[in-house]
């Protein structure tokens, strides 16, 4: 089909003999049907970095040591998701004073091994320690920190020289466990120093070293305390998560074949942190319940089966006693050595009369030389990145940095001169912890894997990195 004219041929034949047409024409009809772009105003997506963790302790070395450690509980508000996160949800924030020796210790297996020309020669570690709070949000948070810049939480955009080599969390096996599903992704080696989590075997179980000792000894050893003692009769407290369930289902029937009876075997809910009338309420009728329970039977030997932050709820039965008019009367308590004599800060004044001469199990511990002199030269004012010492010093010792008359506490106002050793032993404990312990010997592994690594030849090449050598990265896996 063509015109004489304009010579435009649709369509024609081609070397087999068929018919082809151009489509072009069509296309320019639709080029033309379509609407004229005039100028726009650009959009602009706001932007902004997610809620910043506000205590972190940063400590810069060639090589750094990720820590999740939960050194605050924090009361929240409900999410009404009707706004942007912002620290105004927190209504309240309490330190855990004993806590503060994980990262202490932390910071002074740091210290030995750079002072060590044994160890990692011409090499520093360094660490980057964050609070989770003891909730699982705030520990996915901070561990997508660990993969990112510092300062800025973009995952998989870490621009930083040093490198996180390996990561430290507790206290308890929530933390472990939340921190292990993002950190196993990327192999990172994660050591645990609170309880053991229940964990993939295969996907998880290979990156993470559990710090704690075999549990299960520990169970062993309170059944031969109960017999060994002849009682046979007696009651059990265990806290609502995996390690409680697994300790009732798998263990409990293992002390009836060696001959013990249960007055009882109650639960008690996890603390869940919320300013929410409805969970208040909760919790208080939940220990009218257990005081009635455990103070209504006829055993006077009692298992208490809980965490790090146990011993703060247990210490809170008095007070309900009282409400309900029934007294505490005397029982053996045997407390598993996964909880620890922790206390919400208005509790250090408390009577703890009605748990003495209780039994407690503890994680292995030894006195390692220079800690307590480290502790003793610890001041405020000679340490400005620790973003966790502050509050800490504040709640310790009751006094304030505010010249503010209405936020002053009864201690005054702080000089930061005063000294650890002051401190009763409810506040802060002088001699190594067996939690901190653990910390310490898991600084000592990664150092030791680390000078492993670089002893070779081949794995100390180093490049130039901003006009000076560096080590040649290695993945953390390796």
């Amino acid at each position: 089909m063509s015109d004489s004219n304009t010579q435009i041929d649709l369509c024609g034949w081609n070397s087999d003999g068929r018919v082809t047409c151009k489509m072009f024409v069509t296309l320019i009809l639709v080029i033309l049907e379509l609407p004229v772009i005039h100028n726009c105003p650009p959009v602009k997506c706001p932007m902004s970095l997610p809620l910043s963790i506000p205590h972190q302790y940063y400590y810069p070395g060639d090589f750094i040591i990720g820590g999740v450690f939960s050194q605050f509980y924090i009361f929240s508000n409900p999410i009404t998701f009707e706004r942007d996160p912002s620290h105004d949800a927190f209504d309240m924030s309490f330190v855990i004073t004993q806590g503060y020796q994980h990262i202490l210790a932390l910071q002074f297996a740091v210290k030995t091994i750079n002072e060590n020309p044994r160890i990692l020669p011409n090499v520093t570690l360094g660490f980057h320690v964050l609070n989770s709070n003891f909730q699982p949000r705030w520990t996915l948070r901070a561990s997508m920190e660990l993969l990112s810049t510092l300062g800025k939480c973009y995952p998989n955009y870490k621009c930083d020289v040093q490198a996180t080599v390996a990561v430290i969390g507790g206290p308890n096996a929530d933390v472990c466990l939340f921190m292990a599903s993002f950190m196993c992704i990327y192999k990172f080696p994660q050591f645990a120093y609170g309880s053991a989590a229940l964990l993939n075997a295969k996907s998880q179980g290979i990156f993470v070293h559990q710090l704690f000792p075999d549990i299960s000894q520990q169970y062993k050893g309170i059944l031969q305390l109960l017999l060994y003692f002849q009682w046979t009769w007696i009651g059990v407290i265990f806290i609502n998560e995996e390690n409680g369930e697994r300790f009732v289902q798998k263990v409990l029937p293992t002390f009836v074949q060696g001959g013990i009876c249960f007055d009882f075997v109650e639960n008690f809910p996890p603390i869940n942190f919320s300013n929410e009338l409805s969970v208040l309420a909760f919790y208080f009728f939940f220990c009218l319940k257990l005081i009635s329970i455990v103070m209504g039977g006829t055993a006077n030997v009692i298992i208490v089966h809980g965490e790090i932050q146990t011993i703060m709820v247990f210490r809170l039965l008095p007070e309900y006693s009282r409400f309900q008019e029934m007294p505490m009367k005397s029982r053996v308590w045997i407390f598993t050595a996964q909880m620890d004599f922790t206390s919400f800060p208005m509790q250090r004044s408390w009577n703890m009369d009605f748990i003495h001469g209780a039994i407690s199990f503890a994680v292995h511990s030894e006195e390692v030389l220079g800690f307590h002199q480290f502790l003793q030269f610890r001041k405020l004012t000679s340490e400005k990145e620790d973003g966790f010492l502050r509050d800490f010093w504040e709640e310790s010792f009751q006094c304030s940095f505010s010249s503010d008359i209405s936020e002053t506490k009864a201690g005054g106002l702080c000089s930061g001169e005063e000294s650890l050793e002051n401190l009763p032993e409810s506040v802060f404990e002088m001699g190594m912890t067996g939690q901190s312990y653990s910390i310490y010997n898991a600084v000592h592994v990664v150092a030791e894997g680390l000078h492993a690594l670089h002893s070779s030849s081949v794995k100390t090449r180093t490049i130039k990195v901003k006009g000076r050598n560096a080590l040649v990265y290695q993945q953390p896996w390796q």
